[in-house]
């Protein structure tokens, strides 16, 4: 399973850093081997730790005790690195012979195209042409015969081809072949040049790894293939999906359907879709997986909204951080649904304040006035108001539904009761009973509330508080639960009235 891990990690680092190469980093001139060279030696790094092995020893002889002596220099060769070949070469049996001394002259010589070089491209290719002319007039006089392998060197220099094919031994991939080909044949070769080149080495090579074809696509400029191929890579698509992106911020694609329409930008879309719904499933990657489904401008919300609600909901601070999402994202009823079955949850549960809670994330009146109902039943028939710290500290949370609206001013009528503020809490008593928003199930609590306000030995209720529990009386008095109340409120407000008008009588002659 390693294994197979490093194989595609390394196979993504391989193809991300050559599209980097040809189609990002912008190049005055487009001259692409010196990036090239840089790709082959970074991905291929064997033969330049070979080298320095060998050069660490700092033996004379190095020929005669390394017998991967000459296979280090070709690979070196292969790669550019000829100033690691010319340090090689000192190291040989037979450096100080004319014939060494010639090939590191000519090496350290090779021009070498660098675009900040100070010279056009037509300079180098005439200073070029003519130190390769200087290399093949020496070949020609058997000036390097002295050693069968400095003169399969030298002639690799030389740029033949037939050298180049003898030792492709020491290559690993077909596109190490292609950099020495460029590097010792057409240096100045462009992007545009390089299908050409790369075919015909892939070809000859019998390329047919899924790696291969790849990077072969990406030499011919024919990104629609690349992005077709690396979907095969068993890396949940994050790959196809950054690399997708990545071309098509550059401006690079330009993919037309069988109908010649342009089609870039709903492909581009459609990996960054696939690969946010794969996130979408992960229990612990699901918020990376929104946020790339929200920068899919069509469908990337209704996938989204759809997904959200899927979600396994688990603990309440992974059920706030989907309803965040959901919010962020201008989805209202999606947190509306989360809250409700999280709400109806605590409800099974006996947890009233926890689904008065939800209730109000929701931002749903009807669900608000429904979990507050469940509050007054539950006072009505154990006498007892659930949760009063909550209740007690609703603020503008209880202007949600008027049943909330009624069960906080009834906890408030409590809190006034219990602190012995009496008048107090006999005005807001009054109040919810004209309120019109007492439940048809509450109104004889709320009568029975005011029994002991009339029996009080100070007048509490106004003549005119009294003639409102008349009428409240007459109107909703016929509740079975109150028959056997209503006697005694009724003599309880014919008292406090009189007390209240005999009392009001006096102030006013005051």
């Amino acid at each position: 399973m390693l294994e197979n891990f490093l194989t595609i990690f390394y196979q993504v680092e391989c193809i991300w850093h050559l599209t980097e190469i040809l189609y990002v980093d912008v190049v005055p001139g487009d001259v692409v081997l010196p990036q090239l060279l840089e790709w082959i030696s970074f991905h291929f790094p064997s033969r330049e730790l070979a080298a320095s092995k060998i050069l660490s020893g700092k033996t004379i002889c190095a020929d005669l005790e390394n017998i991967n002596y000459w296979e280090a220099i070709m690979g070196c060769a292969f790669h550019g690195k000829l100033n690691l070949v010319c340090r090689l070469l000192a190291l040989h049996s037979k450096a100080d012979h004319s014939a060494f001394i010639t090939a590191d002259n000519i090496i350290r010589t090779m021009p070498v195209y660098n675009v900040y070089g100070g010279y056009s491209i037509n300079e180098f290719i005439m200073r070029w042409k003519h130190w390769q002319m200087d290399l093949c007039s020496n070949l020609e006089t058997n000036c390097f015969v002295i050693d069968n392998n400095l003169e399969m060197l030298m002639k690799l220099i030389a740029g033949d081809e037939s050298v180049l094919w003898e030792y492709s031994m020491y290559t690993e991939a077909w596109y190490e072949l292609l950099a020495a080909k460029l590097f010792y044949s057409a240096p100045c070769c462009k992007q545009l040049e390089l299908s050409r080149y790369a075919n015909s080495v892939a070809e000859r090579w019998q390329a047919n790894r899924h790696l291969d074809r790849v990077i072969l696509a990406l030499m011919e400029n024919d990104l629609y293939q690349v992005i077709k191929e690396i979907q095969y890579m068993s890396d949940n698509g994050w790959f196809a999906a950054h690399l997708m992106d990545l071309l098509y911020k550059c401006g690079k694609l330009n993919i037309l359907s069988k109908e010649k329409t342009n089609v870039t930008a709903q492909l581009h879309e459609s990996l960054i879709l696939e690969y946010g719904t794969t996130l979408m499933s992960h229990r612990s990657l699901w918020q990376c997986g929104a946020s790339y489904l929200i920068h899919c401008s069509t469908q990337g919300l209704a996938r989204l909204e759809i997904l959200l609600q899927s979600l396994s909901t688990g603990t309440e601070a992974r059920i706030n951080k989907i309803i965040d999402v959901a919010r962020d994202n201008n989805m209202p009823h999606v947190v509306t649904s989360i809250c409700k079955i999280q709400g109806m949850k605590s409800i099974r549960q006996g947890r009233l304040g926890n689904a008065l809670t939800w209730a109000l994330k929701a931002h749903d009146g009807n669900f608000t006035t429904y979990i507050a109902d469940q509050f007054l039943k539950h006072y009505a028939e154990y006498g007892e108001l659930e949760c009063r710290d909550l209740l007690e500290n609703l603020g503008s949370c209880m202007l949600a539904s008027d049943r909330l609206t009624f069960l906080g001013k009834y906890c408030e009528f409590h809190h006034m009761y219990g602190m012995d503020e009496y008048r107090e809490a006999a005005s807001l008593l009054v109040s919810l009973l004209v309120s019109n928003l007492t439940p048809k199930y509450f109104w004889s609590i709320l009568l029975t509330d005011a029994i002991p306000l009339l029996e009080a030995e100070d007048v509490i209720f106004s003549s005119n508080d009294c003639y409102e529990l008349l009428r409240c009386v007459e109107a909703h008095g016929d509740d079975p639960k109150f028959q056997d109340k209503i006697s005694i409120f009724r003599i309880g407000v014919a008292r406090n009235l009189a007390r209240a008008l005999s009392l009001e009588g006096c102030q006013a002659e005051h």
